[in-house]
């Protein structure tokens, strides 16, 4: 059995496997509810919007990530085993230079950080992948920071995939479709060959199009979402050393879950 936190031991009827708190941008609606699905069983999920009064997205992206310990403080001195930074735009337009704490301190100690975008990187370890292709849902620019950042990472970029641009919508991730993505990472799949295909960004609702597309192919296909409830497991449970790949297995819980939540989502790319 994995290890129980300390500090969830007497709490356990909610979060017996652990307290997580989720740092996601305010507009996001898709981070909170692939998380909920994605995350092991007895894992409590709180969440903290980080609202930022800024019309232009690549302002609003460059506070989230350098005011981690602002978006933390409401959250008061509740019981947290560790944070997920859902927001991967920030990593990718801070660059490498940045620097974010692998821990944040509260009353109670310190308290581990997970970032979406460290997570990928730790996941893509995990598959020993190096050259990789690129689903972007996003602008042009942030797109082209990405794809530097994995660059700047070690990583060979196979191929970057554009979905389509969602018009309209407060930043362009979040008028995404998953049958658009579903196209999307079918397409990254005919690209020159790779070791892994990332589906980018914690705002477009991908989970549901890698749940299809990874079942019809046996290259990996990492999500933002995914490799970050992967290692926010993994901070939580330090004696479980699961791969990434049993994630992406066919019969890995979070498939059943995600299907009996959100059924609409399955009926619409059955028929994609």
């Amino acid at each position: 059995m994995p290890s129980t936190p300390s500090s969830a031991a007497e709490r356990p009827d909610l979060g017996a496997g652990g307290i997580v708190a989720l740092l996601t941008p305010a507009e996001n609606p898709t981070a909170e509810a692939e998380l909920s699905v994605l995350l092991p069983p007895d894992v409590n999920l709180l969440t903290a919007r980080m609202h930022v009064q800024a019309a232009g997205m690549l302002d609003r992206l460059r506070a989230y990530e350098t005011r981690l310990p602002d978006w933390l403080a409401p959250f008061g001195d509740a019981p947290l085993d560790a944070v997920g930074f859902a927001c991967t735009g920030s990593t990718y337009l801070l660059g490498p230079s940045r620097r974010h704490p692998q821990s944040l301190q509260r009353r109670s100690g310190p308290c581990p950080v997970v970032c979406a975008a460290d997570a990928l990187k730790d996941g893509l370890a995990s598959l020993g992948a190096r050259r990789i292709v690129l689903v972007s849902p996003y602008p042009a620019e942030l797109t082209e920071l990405a794809a530097r950042h994995w660059r700047d990472m070690g990583f060979e970029v196979a191929a970057v995939v554009q979905s389509p641009l969602a018009e309209g919508a407060v930043h362009p991730i979040y008028g995404q479709t998953a049958t658009t993505l579903l196209t999307g990472l079918r397409q990254a799949l005919t690209t020159p060959p790779a070791e892994a295909v990332i589906a980018m960004g914690t705002g477009a609702p991908s989970l549901a199009a890698l749940a299809v597309a990874s079942l019809e192919t046996d290259t990996p296909i990492l999500s933002s979402n995914l490799a970050t409830a992967w290692s926010l497991t993994r901070s939580l449970n330090p004696s479980l050393k699961q791969p990434i790949a049993d994630w992406l297995s066919a019969d890995a819980p979070w498939r059943e879950r995600l299907w009996s939540r959100f059924p609409t989502a399955r009926s619409r790319l059955l028929g994609a």
